[in-house]
């Protein structure tokens, strides 16, 4: 392996390869580009009730701990997708994602978690495409993966889409590297690892992701099996240590939701055996809606006589018109006027995003790995057929763990044209014109980058009344910057009004800033009882008060 430890920048640069180059810099533009739209458009808040879940619980780990007691009133400090029970508060998602997310608490700055994913995406992503195809080909798929506005804006969030697609090309990496042998039981351990977190992130998605693989190494086994001992001991010992770390690591997701909600007494086994059965009470999602479930038939969904295939059909249909736009920017800008009331993936021009897939699908090299690809993509849109709710605010979300096998097709396809265009040349010694199609394919990225991303996230700016405008006018009305503040929310209000104090509101209620809401105004003198330390200001009709009796709870 080549050194470059005792060499100047300028001159290390020089020695690198160009698709190395390119691809460096893709890494450092995915990063960028994740921190400035975390910024500029999410103003680094939770937006989604799903975020204000994922913060609240990162926080709680970052503490070491999986839950707290819960606060009373426990309706003043009321927040979405949050679960009371047993006097615990928790929150009702597997823990990988929060667990991740507490690293960025913990510095203060829990945007950054998405960012470095991103980045450690758009490098895996080249280095699969190298490995499978060719330098140029990962280093095109991994720009197609830093300009996609799909994977950008969900960067720029606090959702864990961004972590599942890392984990996801993790796995596929290893799988990859597990079959050529070479520290193949190590590997091994790190495609596990990577499955198992998946798990504890998004556990459909893994169902999807893992579906064809399971299928291409029991093909492997059984051919092994047929062939030698020896052949078929090289096989399956990799495939058993990825199974052991999948399970180990994937346990982490009923071990946490064992450890705020199982009954006293029972045992972890006894528990486990409940939750693989499906049992009600180990399903943390049913606690806040009971049909929040995946399947078909009655008590799936909350629409009539519940989920079926047909609406999933319309459901999928609809999260590909978002996709098919967002997957790489290729489309027109949306209107200007745009919001997303007009429109939920606030796009309605059609989209080309698609159109390298088939291509890829057909003429690529690697046929097998190709294919492997393909299925992943398919596999994972098909698990969602069986989830009753779409995803199109924060564009099609569902999808976004296939983005890096979508681009690492569309780059196969891009190579394979090439060739073939220039095929007449090899064979004449002449000009390869085939090198224009990259420079095509970089123009597009380029203007998903520069026209249609920053158009596509513009009406996304301050989503539901969330943003640091709030958090402005509460400094303007404190009268000691130096001493935390309570502020209580009188007077009816949606939730959302008040969501940018949420989310500053530590747990542990702790934070300079704490919210507590009393609509009915029948605890104020129990709030500022227990919070005589802290300066209270009121929030009444979206304006602060330190004078209550003379504001107008209209």
């Amino acid at each position: 392996m080549r050194s470059y430890s005792n060499r100047s920048p300028g001159r290390i640069i020089r020695g690198m390869k160009r698709s190395a180059f390119i691809t460096l810099l893709c890494v450092w533009l995915a990063f960028a580009a994740s921190a400035v739209i975390s910024r500029t458009v999410f103003d680094r808040l939770p937006h989604l009730e799903d975020e204000f879940a994922f913060l609240f619980q990162a926080r709680i780990f970052e503490r070491g701990q999986t839950y707290i007691e819960t606060p009373e009133p426990a309706r003043a400090y009321w927040q979405p997708f949050l679960i009371n029970k047993d006097g615990k508060r928790f929150g009702k998602y597997p823990p990988g994602w929060p667990a991740l997310l507490a690293v960025g608490t913990a510095l203060d700055q829990p945007w950054i978690v998405n960012a470095w994913l991103m980045m450690l995406t758009v490098a895996l992503t080249y280095r699969l495409g190298r490995a499978l195809y060719s330098p140029g080909t990962g280093a095109l798929a991994a720009l197609l993966v830093a300009s996609s506005p799909m994977a950008l804006l969900l960067a720029g969030t606090l959702m864990n889409h961004t972590a599942g697609l890392f984990f996801t090309m993790l796995f596929v990496y290893a799988m990859w590297r597990l079959e050529q042998r070479a520290r193949a039981v190590w590997w091994g351990a790190v495609g596990g690892a990577a499955l198992g977190m998946l798990i504890a992130t998004r556990p459909l998605t893994a169902v999807g992701v893992a579906a064809p693989f399971v299928l291409y190494s029991a093909g492997r086994v059984l051919w092994a099996a047929l062939r030698a001992r020896a052949v078929l001991k090289r096989v399956l010992a990799p495939l058993v240590v990825l199974s052991i770390a999948t399970v180990g690591i994937g346990l982490s997701w009923p071990a946490f939701n064992y450890s705020v909600s199982a009954p006293p007494g029972e045992s972890f086994p006894a528990y486990l055996v409940r939750f693989a059965r499906g049992d009600k009470d180990t399903n943390l999602y049913r606690y806040i809606w009971d049909y929040d479930r995946v399947g078909f038939g009655p008590g799936y969904g909350r629409f009539g006589a519940g989920h079926t295939l047909e609406s999933g059909w319309k459901i999928a249909a609809s999260i590909r018109r978002c996709a098919v736009r967002d997957l790489f920017g290729w489309a027109a800008p949306p209107d200007d006027g745009m919001t997303v009331e007009d429109d939920a993936c606030l796009v309605t021009t059609p989209g080309y995003s698609w159109v390298l897939l088939p291509v890829g699908l057909l003429l690529a090299a690697r046929r097998r790995w190709t294919w492997l690809l393909a299925a992943l993509v398919l596999s994972v849109m098909g698990v969602h057929l069986a989830y009753w709710i779409g995803s199109y605010i924060y564009s099609a979300r569902y999808y976004s763990e296939a983005i890096g096998a979508a681009a690492l097709l569309s780059a196969a396809a891009v190579a394979a044209l090439v060739r073939w265009i220039d095929a007449p040349a090899v064979k004449s010694g002449g000009l390869r014109p085939g090198g224009l199609l990259y420079l095509v394919v970089a123009a597009a990225a380029l203007y998903s980058l520069a026209i249609y991303t920053p158009a596509r996230l513009k009406p996304l700016r301050g989503y539901g009344q969330i943003n640091h405008s709030q958090l402005a006018a509460l400094d303007d009305a404190r009268r000691d910057p130096s001493r935390p503040v309570l502020v209580i929310a009188v007077g009816e209000h949606y939730w959302r009004d008040v969501a940018t104090l949420m989310g500053v509101t530590s747990p542990f209620r702790d934070s300079e800033i704490v919210l507590a809401r009393d609509p009915d105004g029948d605890l104020l003198e129990r709030l500022r009882a227990e919070w005589s330390d802290r300066e209270v200001i009121y929030l009444v009709n979206g304006r602060f008060t330190h004078d209550l009796a003379a504001a107008h709870l209209d």
